[in-house]
């Protein structure tokens, strides 16, 4: 079965919104003078609305991949290990993120559950979630997302409490993404895959608005989409470099803030 064109391009476009995020980011941290506060305003927004593209995607292309595996005849423990496989990749490169954020920052400022850690954690709920059909799902959603909420200012010492969403008094770190509320976006992708690609493909909505209408050269624009992951663990390294750069051709001190905080989701 072919790649579906258009669930490349949404996640081309959540990386673009990731990208001028993090660039916004890195201007607030390495000028410290720099009129930009990327933890209020509009700035927030865009981080809250990117990661709710990047957990709703993987809610959508869960449905779609279980789907495929089920029409060619897997499913059961074959089909679970088969997404367990893929949850590793992305949970191994989660605990690289921690790895190498604790050797840089230290103290409380590196990733202890980040956006990574979070997608790995609900790929591995959803091959039970899937069971579930879609609109139970988008039901059992609100709830999710309604008790994220509900902890948001809800602290507890305990480690194993820090993926739900109870937050570390001291401070749960940078880039914290809990299950609760942000599993609650995967479901909604997950339900609204179900429904839309039913048997992994295109359903009698989309297919009578996309089917023959694939944008040329869609290949190149869409390609950021099908190489999130490494793109996701690169970019920043590479466009921390970049804007240090820029700011001193601009005639920009650079002069980095003490830590890399960021504002709870």
């Amino acid at each position: 079965m072919s790649r579906l064109w258009e669930i490349d391009a949404a996640r081309t476009a959540a990386i673009l919104m990731m990208v001028t995020y993090h660039a916004g980011y890195d201007v607030w941290w390495l000028a410290a003078g720099a009129d930009i506060d990327p933890l209020t305003g509009g700035w927030r927004a865009l981080q809250v609305a990117t990661g709710s593209s990047f957990m709703f995607l993987v809610g959508l292309s869960h449905a779609v991949a279980s789907r495929r595996k089920r029409e060619r005849g897997l499913g059961g423990a074959a089909l679970w290990r088969h997404h367990a496989r893929r949850a590793g990749q992305v949970l191994g490169a989660a605990l690289l993120v921690t790895a190498v954020t604790y050797a840089a920052l230290g103290g409380e400022d590196y990733v202890r559950f980040g956006i990574l850690h979070c997608i790995g954690t609900t790929m591995l709920l959803l091959p039970l979630l899937v069971r579930l059909g879609p609109w139970v799902n988008a039901v059992a959603a609100i709830a999710v997302i309604a008790a994220g909420k509900a902890l948001e200012d809800t602290y507890d010492g305990n480690p194993l409490l820090l993926p739900l969403g109870w937050r570390f008094p001291e401070g749960s770190g940078t880039d914290y993404y809990p299950l609760l509320p942000w599993l609650g976006l995967a479901m909604l992708g997950l339900a609204a895959g179900l429904l839309l690609y039913p048997r992994g493909e295109r359903g009698p909505l989309l297919a009578r608005l996309l089917d023959g209408r694939t944008p040329r050269r869609v290949e190149r624009i869409t390609w950021p989409g099908r190489h999130a992951l490494p793109i996701y663990l690169v970019h920043q390294p590479v466009l921390i470099g970049l804007v240090a750069v820029i700011l001193v051709l601009a005639g920009v001190g650079v002069d980095p803030r003490p830590a890399l905080v960021t504002a709870s989701p």
